[in-house]
This record gives C-alpha cells, sequence and structure tokens, in this order.
C-alpha cells in the first residue's frame, strides 16, 4: 500500500512528519483509494470529518440525467431519472377575464377556445402560446383537470351539458360533463373534469370547451367566469 500526503519531513531528522503518518490518501496493491482512510473497500473510499465536495459541477437535465442517492453505510447508487420517478411536475392556466355569451354559437357538438393565462409552469419542456391557449408537451404520462364556473341566463337553462377534448398519444379523447343548476345563478356547470393521459413529444393541445348533447341550455346568455375556471396539468411520469 502507498501513502501520500502533502506533508514535508521533518528537517531535523529527515523523518516524515505527524501529518504524513496520517494517510491522507492511500492505495491499495487492489486499486482502491482511500482519502482520509487507510485501508479503502471500494475503488474510491473517502472518509472525512467536513462534508464530501465537489466543485465545478455542470448543470444536468431532469429529463435525462440519472439522481444520485447515498445509502446507510454511504454507498453512492443511480437511481433512475426524475420521470422515472413519477414525481408530480404542475403547470396552472386560469381564465383571467370572464367571457360573456360562451358557446352562443356552438349548437351540440361545437366547442370554443378559453383564452387562459399560465400561472405557473414547473413541468421541463413544455410551452404555452397564450395568443393560441395551446400547450406544447414533453412525452409523457400526465393527469390534466379542467375546472369550469358558469352562469346562464337563458329561460328554462337548468341542465348544462359539455365536454372537453383531451390529448391522446396522437389524437384526443372526448369526456362529457353534465349537471343541473339554478337557472342565471353562478355556479358549477359539472364543474370539473379529470383525464389521464399520455402524449408523444411536442404533442399541442388547446384549451377549449365544447357544448355537449344533453343539456337543455343553449344560444346566448352564458357566462365562462373568472378566475375560478382553470386547467391543472401534472406531469406523472415519462
Amino acid at each position: 500500500m502507498f501513502n501520500i500526503d502533502g506533508a514535508k519531513d521533518n528537517p531535523a531528522t529527515g523523518t516524515p512528519s505527524t501529518a504524513q503518518q496520517a494517510n491522507d490518501v492511500a492505495v491499495t496493491t487492489a486499486g482502491n483509494m482511500g482519502i482520509g482512510i487507510t485501508a479503502p473497500t471500494n475503488k474510491l473510499h473517502v472518509n472525512g470529518t467536513d462534508p464530501l465536495r465537489l466543485q465545478g459541477v455542470g448543470t444536468g437535465s431532469s429529463s435525462t440525467d440519472p439522481l444520485l442517492v447515498i445509502d446507510a453505510n454511504g454507498i453512492v447508487k443511480n437511481i433512475g431519472t426524475l420521470g422515472a420517478l413519477s414525481i408530480p411536475s404542475p403547470a396552472v392556466f386560469r381564465l383571467e377575464t370572464t367571457q360573456s355569451n360562451f358557446l352562443q354559437a356552438q349548437g351540440a357538438g361545437g366547442s370554443q377556445v378559453v383564452p387562459m393565462s399560465v400561472v405557473k409552469n414547473s413541468i421541463p419542456g413544455m410551452s404555452y402560446n397564450a395568443a393560441t391557449s395551446t400547450i406544447t408537451f414533453p412525452a409523457g404520462t400526465y393527469q390534466i383537470t379542467f375546472v369550469y364556473e358558469a352562469i346562464h341566463n337563458a329561460t328554462g337553462c337548468t341542465i348544462s351539458s359539455y365536454f372537453v377534448d383531451f390529448p391522446l398519444n396522437a389524437t384526443t379523447s372526448r369526456i362529457h360533463s353534465t349537471a343541473s343548476h339554478s337557472e342565471g345563478v353562478l355556479s358549477n356547470h359539472g364543474g370539473t373534469i379529470t383525464y389521464a393521459t399520455t402524449v408523444p413529444a411536442n404533442k399541442t393541445w388547446t384549451i377549449s370547451l365544447g357544448r355537449g348533447q344533453s343539456g337543455n341550455c343553449g344560444g346566448a346568455g352564458m357566462q365562462l367566469s373568472a378566475p375560478s375556471t382553470q386547467v391543472l396539468v401534472f406531469r406523472i411520469g415519462d
């Protein structure tokens, strides 16, 4: 075993100093290197009273670079990428201005874009075009929740039916919601539609709300409420 340090010999005796005898760096015949330990058991074995310091570490990618952890014995291990751990990353979009006569020109099966603003986006690789209300997704698995609230003043309007065409792989999946409510009163018109989905890289989705088949509301008089109308997107894995 070879011992290395930076201490100088004692000038009076020519023998190694006490600091040198502490064996700062040791290399065994098996090729294990120890820092602060005389009998290293791994290719690199560091033992010190101060925290381990790595200077000059570069910026990584949360979607492609593996994460490192340390077990109870101090062994460094790779546990995969952040995306592989399925830790949700959120994005929040919100309607800032109430939309009057929303869906007025749309019959059953028609839809209209909801002009939302991005409130928070912590999903790496996701972008949003506010001019078109269009989200561009990185590949992954998502949970999307559309929350809406409205008033409808049309006479006899007591049952509203809506749908959302959620992104699914290269196409979309239509999910309906129908609910009863009081005429002319701000209420949760069915309120929340949630869908879990997978999408490929660069999949685009325009935030829209459509008129369903089973309601008795139509024409003018609907006000889509702000700011209680929102879209919540969670990236839940690769």
